[in-house]
């Protein structure tokens, strides 16, 4: 019995080694393919495009740190990691575009939507002594004139 113990102990240490001395079984076929950069017009549509540049970006960097520990089993360590920095910039940059364009509408929404609550606020509460319809009808009616300087009159 202690034969067959130390046995197996030998052959578990045999495997392990070798599987130590095996290069990583890794996959860096993974493509992310980021559809090109469609117009928003609603919010839904920017928060959708915003969780799938998050998850885009969780890919890229999977493939990232994939190739890289590829690399380092390469003697040619530094070409490597420049090929997979350059490819991970180029998938970044393409998923920048999304990125960008649903926080630009976000933003401008954003900004609609404060400038429509301050025009309600202001015709809720208008300034004491005018009303904004007597402004409106005011300006159409009159000339433009100025009241601080007066031409002469000949």
């Amino acid at each position: 019995m202690n034969w067959f113990k130390r046995a197996s102990a030998v052959l578990l240490v045999s495997l392990c080694s070798a599987c130590a001395n095996s290069p990583p079984v890794i996959d860096t076929n993974v493509t992310i393919n980021f559809p090109e950069v469609a117009p928003i017009v609603s919010v839904e549509q920017a928060d959708a495009a915003l969780e799938a540049v998050a998850l885009s970006r969780a890919q890229i960097d999977w493939r990232f740190r994939q190739k890289e520990q590829i690399c380092y089993t390469k003697f040619f360590m530094n070409h490597c990691m420049l090929e997979a920095k350059e490819q991970r910039r180029i998938d970044l940059a393409t998923v920048k575009k999304s990125e960008v364009a649903a926080n630009y509408f976000k933003r401008k929404n954003n900004v609609e939507e404060m400038d429509r609550a301050l025009v309600e606020k202001n015709l809720a509460h208008p300034l004491p002594g005018t009303t904004p319809n007597d402004d409106a009808e005011n300006k159409s009616d009159k000339p433009a004139t100025t009241d601080l300087v007066k031409k002469p009159v000949n």
